[in-house]
């Protein structure tokens, strides 16, 4: 078998192994559009979970943050007012589910002879603020050992000042009231006594602000998925970039490989005939004529294959291109060894 035979397969399995990467990157590239394309899509879930979770806890602490006001009547000395049932999970007892109940006390006028005087605040739990054993209830809460009955006190309050009383209450009915005493307990003077007596109340904090932290907290880890998918989606798109870069140069090798002559070598004119001295010499021809076609024929030896019936035809700078016998080129560039066999070009 001759070297031009025996290049001839291995041509064809580089092609064949061109042919296979291509579609692999081909097949690669399509695979990762769809993960980009899904991984896009989980992507803006999870972003619409991060606002979405985060709109529920907003709306959530709006109510554990926004206070019911109420204002307590003030008539013969005494502020009183039922505030009615305070709801909420608080068990019995003081705990961190407690209620908050802010009580705020204003003294636009005071007695100017009134000595020595208390201002009190009780917050006592009972169903009938008109109940006459409220007395003993205001004594219980003075006492500080019941966490139903609360008590808070102002000695010798100033007028035109503004007092805060601060109670934390469990699930149950409620009376407020506020009075300006003496030593004995006695209201001092009604008609020159006037309390300004307001409250605030926030019965949602624990039953809104635990969800609110709950959907907080999804709204947190919503984010932090969003935050790994979109670092994955950039992974991906920087190595589809380089796939794309890689596909390319494929391609630009493919058809570097792909170019062969598009057809035989333009015929170069030459002499239209033998060079001529004088008219003596044309009308004779030299017989040394043959002898130099002779040496010439020997010096350029025909390119041809018998055994295929293949041509090499001459690409210029001492390359071949092998043209066979149905007209079609070999995709091998071919050069002369010394002993002028036409053999492949290695690089």
């Amino acid at each position: 078998m001759s070297d031009v035979e025996a290049t001839q397969p291995e041509a064809e399995e580089e092609e064949f192994d061109i042919e296979y990467s291509s579609d692999s990157s081909a097949s690669l590239e399509e695979e990762n559009h769809d993960t980009i394309e899904s991984l896009q899509s989980r992507l803006k879930r999870s972003r619409w979970n991060v606002f979405t979770f985060l709109g529920v806890a907003l709306i959530m602490f709006a109510f554990a943050l926004f206070p019911m006001p109420l204002d307590v009547d003030y008539e013969y000395g005494i502020a009183e007012k039922d505030i009615g049932f305070v709801w909420g999970p608080s068990l019995s007892g003081e705990d961190f589910m407690d209620v908050p109940f802010e009580v705020t006390v204003k003294t636009p006028n005071l007695p100017t002879n009134s000595g020595n005087s208390t201002l009190e605040v009780y917050v006592l739990e009972a169903d009938d603020c008109q109940d006459t054993s409220l007395s003993e209830a205001e004594l219980t809460a003075k006492a500080g050992n019941s966490h139903e009955y609360q008590h808070g006190s102002i000695s010798n309050p100033v007028q035109g000042e503004t007092y805060t009383f601060d109670f934390r209450l469990d699930m149950a009915r409620y009376c407020v009231s506020a009075k300006l005493v003496d030593d004995e307990g006695t209201v001092i003077d009604p008609s020159s006594t006037t309390l300004e007596v307001t409250g605030k109340l926030w019965p949602n904090q624990v039953i809104a602000g635990v969800p609110g932290l709950f959907f907080l907290g999804l709204s947190a880890f919503a984010f932090i998925g969003a935050q790994k998918i979109g670092s994955k989606i950039k992974s991906l798109l920087e190595d589809e970039k380089i796939s794309e870069e890689q596909i390319v140069l494929e391609e630009a090798r493919n058809q570097k490989i792909a170019q062969g002559p598009s057809g035989p070598p333009k015929p170069v004119a030459g002499p239209a005939g033998p060079p001529q001295t004088s008219v003596e010499q044309s009308a004779e021809p030299s017989p040394s004529a043959p002898a130099f076609e002779n040496q010439a024929l020997e010096n350029n030896p025909i390119p041809e294959n018998s055994d295929s019936g293949s041509v090499f035809e001459d690409a210029g700078n001492g390359y071949f291109y092998r043209k066979m016998a149905d007209g079609s080129y070999e995709q091998t560039i071919y050069i002369q060894n010394e002993s002028g066999e036409y053999v492949p070009y290695q690089a």
